[in-house]
Parts: structure tokens; C-alpha cells; sequence
């Protein structure tokens, strides 16, 4: 289901931490060893992943076009003393940083057709640095998400570190909508540029 910017300002002011207040452990266990640098947060919301990478060091940007969520983000960036950049904006008309050493896109290119999801991540591939991560996670687990999750890592220049399929539950996410959902998560690692 697509949503439209109302639904999310809505979903925001609503439901705080929408989605958990942690990130994936996945994507925190795939940070252990990376080098640190400038991060960024695709469509991030309440920054659940932002946070965790402004504590593991990373200097952050968040991004996302609902400011009630970009709102709830900064007043957690403050009482928890960990900074973050937050831009109010749509990710297609934002000009990038060209060396960032981690893009997260969680449950964010299933909101956008397919041929935008591709330009969009040729786009951040091209600001990723040699060996950056590129963190992905779409709803669901068929071959069309598989596919489209292994498309947007060759769209970025990345060839795929892993590929989880994972049933989220309400222990995983306690805010979670429904009691349990299925996921598809994929890391990819930048490959080095020419």
C-alpha cells in the first residue's frame, strides 16, 4: 500500500515510534567494523535508524518529506544528545553529498514505481563511497521484492552481502500495525568506483 504524506503526518502524530524506536539488528550488526563518515537516512521518519548510527559515530542526515515524524526525530536527537541533520524534503529534488560511507532506505522504495525506485538508486550509488553500505528493507518476501531488492542493488553499483527474509513480529517492532509481517532486508556494498 502506497501512502501519501498526509498518511504519514498522520501515522506520526498518532503513533509514536510508528515503526520501533530500534533499528534493524541486522543493519546494526552489519555496522560492526565500518568505518565511520557521513550516513544518511532515506525516508527515515522518526529516526529509528538515524539515531542508532549518530550513536555509533556517524555524522547523519536524515530525509524525509512528513514533518511531524522529522519533528519527533529532532526532539529524540535532543533529549538522547546525539545530532542529526534533518532536511525536510523529497529525496528526488535533494542535492546529495557525493561520499557517504552509509545509505539506509528502510521500508522506503516500495513507495515509489519501480523505474523512480531504479533512477533513485543509481543516484545515491553514485554518493556512496568505495566500500560504503547501502541498507535496504521492503515489506514482504516474493520473488517480485527479491527481484526488486537485487535490481536496486545493481542500480546502486553494490553487489549483495546478504539477503535476509525475515518474519517481523510485535516482539521485533512492539508498535508494529499488525502482529506480524514479512520482510525482505538486503545489504550491499559499494563496489569501487573507477
Amino acid at each position: 500500500m502506497v501512502r501519501s504524506v498526509q498518511d504519514y503526518e498522520e501515522l506520526y502524530r498518532t503513533k509514536t515510534w510508528a515503526y520501533g524506536d530500534k533499528p534493524d539488528v541486522e543493519f546494526v550488526r552489519a555496522l560492526a567494523g565500518a568505518p565511520r563518515g557521513k550516513a544518511l537516512d532515506v525516508g527515515g521518519g522518526q529516526g529509528r535508524h538515524a539515531l542508532a548510527l549518530s550513536a555509533l559515530g556517524f555524522d547523519v542526515t536524515l530525509v524525509d518529506v512528513a514533518g511531524e515524524g522529522l519533528r519527533q526525530a529532532s526532539e529524540a536527537s535532543v533529549e538522547k544528545s546525539l545530532p542529526l541533520h534533518i532536511v525536510q524534503s523529497n529525496i528526488s529534488s535533494l542535492d546529495l553529498d557525493d561520499d557517504y560511507q552509509v545509505i539506509v532506505c528502510a521500508l522506503f522504495f516500495h513507495q515509489v514505481n519501480k523505474k523512480s525506485a531504479l533512477d533513485l538508486a543509481k543516484r545515491l550509488g553514485a554518493t556512496l563511497h568505495s566500500g560504503g553500505l547501502l541498507y535496504l528493507s521492503l515489506p514482504g518476501y516474493n520473488a517480485e521484492t527479491e527481484g526488486l531488492v537485487r535490481d536496486l542493488l545493481e542500480q546502486a553499483g553494490c553487489r549483495e552481502e546478504w539477503l535476509i527474509k525475515k518474519l517481523v513480529t510485535k516482539k521485533d517492532r512492539p508498535k508494529l500495525q499488525v502482529a506480524r509481517r514479512n520482510e525482505t532486508m538486503a545489504l550491499g556494498k559499494a563496489l569501487k568506483r573507477r
